[in-house]
């Protein structure tokens, strides 16, 4: 999977999110803490997908 295809696809999670949990009633602050760790998960992911291509390509 590439880079963007990734970042797209956690992009449509973290919007899904953030409109569910106001949709449930969830607060402000909770909303915000889900949403700030779907980033935190997303950006983890998609740079650790671009280090392992950067690795390959000093081989």
């Amino acid at each position: 999977m590439t880079t963007v295809q990734k970042a797209m696809l956690w992009a449509a999670a973290i919007l899904v999110a953030a409109y569910s949990s106001t949709e449930m009633g969830f607060s402000t602050e909770a909303s915000f803490g889900l949403t700030m760790g779907l980033v935190g998960a997303a950006w983890a992911s998609i740079e650790t997908g671009r280090r392992r291509s950067r690795a390959k390509a000093c081989n």
